[in-house]
């Protein structure tokens, strides 16, 4: 049933549910996660707990879509600015496979918290995704996102100089 869940914002009390979430994300689409699952299993408790923290700052947010049962089925996490300015970006997006699509209402969900906190933090939301991330992009696009015109290559966190590069493809919305 859509809306069968809660959101609720992340502290570091919940770093071993945020670890448990982006080890899912990393094996299910590394991409998604911008890292390896190599690289993902070597991190450490400190950073994890960092992860989780995100929740609790002032320049920062991570919110977490749980189930009636306490499974974590979704989050996405939003930061103040990065090198390419002082906007806030939304990062860190990944909803379980069997909770996607429209009709389960989790990722809308996730991104109107996001969005939220992002108007108190700027006038606009940027967000890169991967030029190939079909359905990625559709959603955004359903969301108000558009291209701004800047791409950059990447490589995923944990393979060498000589894997290839994947196209990253920054897109932005209002929020005010």
């Amino acid at each position: 049933m859509p809306g069968d869940f809660t959101i609720r914002t992340t502290t570091e009390r919940d770093w071993e549910q945020v670890r448990a979430l982006r080890i899912e994300n990393a094996t299910d689409d590394p991409i998604s996660y911008g890292a390896t699952l190599e690289y993902t299993l070597a991190m450490t408790e400190d950073d994890w707990r960092l992860r989780a923290r995100r929740g609790e700052g002032t320049e920062t947010t991570s919110v977490v879509a749980i189930d009636r049962t306490g499974r974590w089925i979704g989050m996405m996490s939003g930061q103040v600015g990065d090198a390419y300015g002082n906007d806030p970006v939304l990062t860190g997006v990944y909803v379980t496979p069997s909770s996607r699509g429209r009709a389960n209402g989790v990722a809308d969900a996730l991104l109107d918290h996001v969005v939220g906190w992002a108007a108190g933090h700027g006038e606009r939301l940027r967000l890169e995704v991967y030029d190939r991330a079909v359905p990625a992009g559709r959603f955004y696009e359903r969301r108000g996102f558009r291209p701004s015109g800047r791409s950059r290559d990447f490589r995923l966190l944990g393979l060498g100089r000589d894997a290839p590069s994947l196209r990253l493809v920054e897109l932005v919305r209002t929020v005010t």
